[in-house]
C-alpha cells in the first residue's frame, strides 16, 4: 500500500485546522492516488473467508436494521476449542446479495497495512483512531441520517456512494443521534464519491450514504480528539500519583473537622501543582499517550529481541525513556526499578545508567566498565530485555 500523510487527506494542514477543524465539512475529490492499495474489494473477500473474523469484527445491516450473528456464524472447533460465532461466508454473501451494508469494525485490530493508514491521523491528533470498512450494494442506503459523537475521515476505495452532509449544530452533545429528512432541510455538500476522494466531518456532523450505480467500499476513520475535561482529568491523574495522596480518609457522617482541614489543603496542594505544570511539556505528554492507545500502537519487540540474542560488544546501545528509580547503594549492589521489574545491578552499572540521559549512546561492553567484554555485553542484553537500554542501529 502506498504510504500516505496527513496532508494528503486533507490539503493544506494550516488551512484544515483553521478552517475545518471541529467546524465544518471538507471535500478533497481525487485527493488519493491509489485507493484500492488501501482496501479492495479482494481483500474483503479475502477477510470474510478467514476464520478469524468474527462478530463485532463484521456486521451486517438490513433494511436499516441490524442482522443478529447466528444469522452469518457457526460454531468450529479450532484445536479442541469451540468458537461459537465464526463466520460462514456464504451467508454473508447471502446477506450481501440481498441488499445488506456489511460491516467490517476496528480492521485497524485486523490489518497492518491499515494500522499503518490510520496512525497518520492519530499521529497528527495525538488521540485514539478506530478504522471501520462498509461495503454496501449497488442503489442501497446502509444507514438513515445520523450524526456520529466523533471525527470522521471518510476515504472511497472502491465503486462510488453519494454523500450528504449538514453543519453541525451550535451546541454539539458528542452523542449519537438520528434524524428524519425534514429535520435536516437543505445539505451543505451533496456529492457522488469515487475511488480516491475524502471527506473530514466534524464530530456530530449530521450525513447519509447510499450507493449508486456501483457497489461502494468506504472506510470511516473516527477519531476522538480528547476534550478539554479528558485531557485535564489525565493531568490530575498523573499528578496524583505522589504517595502523598494515597491514605484513606474517613468522609462519613461521623468524620471530625481536621478531615475537611485535610481535604481543603489536599485541594490547595493538588492546585498548586496544576499551577506549576509546564503546558509545553505536559500537552506533549498528553498527545504521547493519545498515540499509544489500543488500536494505534506499533512495535518490533520480537525482532528487537531476536537481535539481542547475538550482541556483539561493541554495539551501539542507548538509554530508552522509560522511568528509572535507583536505591542506595548496599555492599556495592543498587536497586533499579523500571517497567516494574525490580532488580539489584552492580553498582558501577547503576552509575553507567544514572549518568544517561534518555537517547544517549554508548557500547555494549561499556555498560559495565571495569570487567570483561563479554560479561558486560551479557549485562546490556538483560538491560535491554526489561527496557532500559535499546540497540540504537
Amino acid at each position: 500500500m502506498t504510504d500516505y500523510s496527513f496532508a494528503d487527506l486533507v490539503g493544506d494542514e494550516k488551512e484544515f485546522f483553521a478552517e475545518y477543524f471541529n467546524k465544518k465539512p471538507l471535500l478533497r475529490k481525487n485527493a488519493l492516488k491509489d485507493p484500492r492499495g488501501i482496501l479492495s474489494l479482494r481483500r474483503l473477500d479475502e477477510m470474510v473467508q478467514l476464520e478469524i473474523i468474527r462478530p463485532p469484527y463484521l456486521r451486517a445491516n438490513l433494511k436499516g436494521a441490524g442482522v443478529p450473528d447466528k444469522g452469518f456464524t457457526q460454531t468450529v472447533t479450532v484445536q479442541g476449542t469451540d468458537l461459537t460465532d465464526a463466520i460462514v461466508p456464504e451467508k454473508v454473501y447471502e446477506l450481501f446479495r440481498a441488499g445488506a451494508t456489511i460491516v467490517w469494525s476496528s480492521l485497524n485490530h485486523l490489518d497492518a497495512s491499515l494500522r499503518s493508514f490510520t496512525r497518520v491521523i492519530s499521529d497528527r491528533f495525538g488521540a485514539k483512531t478506530d478504522c471501520v470498512a462498509f461495503l454496501t450494494p449497488a442503489g442501497k442506503q446502509g444507514f438513515s441520517p445520523h450524526h456520529d459523537p466523533v471525527d470522521l475521515f471518510i476515504v472511497q476505495t472502491e465503486g462510488t456512494k453519494r454523500w450528504r452532509l449538514w453543519n453541525p449544530a451550535e451546541q454539539r452533545a458528542g452523542e449519537a443521534a438520528s434524524y428524519t429528512p425534514e429535520q435536516l432541510g437543505e445539505p451543505v455538500i451533496d456529492v457522488l464519491l469515487e475511488p480516491g476522494d475524502v471527506l473530514y466531518l466534524p464530530y456530530d456532523t449530521p450525513h447519509a450514504a447510499a450507493a449508486e450505480e456501483l457497489a461502494s467500499v468506504h472506510l470511516s476513520i473516527m477519531v476522538r480528539p480528547r476534550m478539554w475535561k479528558d485531557l485535564l482529568k489525565q493531568t490530575v491523574d498523573e499528578l496524583v500519583r505522589d504517595p502523598e495522596f494515597n491514605r484513606f480518609p474517613y468522609i462519613g457522617e461521623s468524620r471530625d473537622s481536621a478531615t475537611e482541614d485535610l481535604f481543603t489543603e489536599k485541594v490547595r496542594t493538588l492546585a498548586a501543582r496544576l499551577t506549576a505544570v509546564e503546558p509545553a511539556a505536559e500537552l506533549d505528554r498528553l498527545a504521547q499517550l493519545g498515540r499509544r492507545m489500543p488500536g494505534n500502537s506499533t512495535g518490533t519487540t520480537f525482532q528487537t529481541t531476536a537481535r539481542l540474542d547475538a550482541l556483539e560488544p561493541d554495539a551501539p546501545m542507548r538509554r530508552t525513556d522509560a522511568v528509572v528509580e535507583f536505591g542506595a547503594n548496599q555492599e556495592g549492589r543498587v536497586q533499579v526499578t523500571v517497567n516494574g521489574h525490580r532488580i539489584a545491578v552492580p553498582a558501577p552499572v547503576a552509575e553507567t545508567l544514572a549518568g544517561l540521559t534518555a537517547g544517549q549512546q554508548l557500547a555494549a561492553a561499556d555498560v559495565f566498565p571495569g570487567v570483561p567484554a563479554e560479561r558486560a555485553t551479557k549485562t546490556a542484553q538483560g538491560l535491554a530485555r526489561i527496557g532500559l537500554l535499546e540497540v540504537a542501529a
